[in-house]
């Protein structure tokens, strides 16, 4: 959309400082400030984003593709996301399960071939040819799948159709824009976490 944005880190250095908890109430990341104005939540920002600068348009026109936008929201959401938050517990070597490990692993790659049949299949993004709110959901969860799935040993399959999208996300310079350096802050969240 182009909208000027400066991105900060959390005061105090973490989203559970006090100085964070004194601005975002709910501690959670992402959160935007506009003004006197706070809100929390990444789908609650991107619509609030949506409705506050309407063009160019993040939602198609076609009420049954927008339909399909926002279920492909939720199924990142309520589906897909929640097995990869559940690994995080497993990194570290002294804590893991490789039972829980090999389960969610098989949740994740279960999910990720559905998303595959999910996809517009003329594409390249979600639900067509031009990127949607639904877009937003996805690059953050599968850039961690892919780090996430060689550290702890377990198969996460990037079908034809994903693959697409992920080369049509990474040519979308405000996606990359912001992708680029979080890919770089997983590797080394990982990092800390397995030594």
């Amino acid at each position: 959309k182009g909208i000027a944005l400066q991105l900060c880190d959390p005061p105090g250095g973490s989203y559970r400082s006090a100085a964070y908890a004194a601005i975002v109430k709910m501690r959670t990341v992402p959160a935007l400030v506009d003004g006197d104005f706070v809100l929390s939540e990444s789908d609650a920002i991107i619509e609030y984003l949506e409705d506050r600068f309407p063009e160019p348009s993040l939602r198609p026109a076609d009420l049954q593709r927008r339909a399909w936008m926002r279920f492909l929201g939720r199924f990142h959401d309520l589906h897909l996301e929640p097995p990869v938050r559940a690994l995080f517990n497993e990194l570290p070597p002294a804590t893991r399960n490789d039972d829980a490990v090999q389960a969610r692993g098989a949740q994740i790659a279960d999910k990720l071939a559905l998303l595959e049949g999910f996809l517009d299949p003329h594409g390249p993004f979600v639900v067509g040819a031009r990127p949607s709110l639904a877009d937003c959901a996805y690059p953050a969860t599968l850039a961690i799948i892919e780090r996430i799935a060689p550290a702890l040993r377990f198969a996460a399959p990037f079908g034809p159709r994903l693959a697409r999208w992920r080369e049509a996300v990474a040519a979308e310079p405000g996606f990359a824009a912001v992708l680029e350096p979080y890919q770089r802050d997983v590797d080394a969240w990982i990092a800390s976490r397995t030594r």
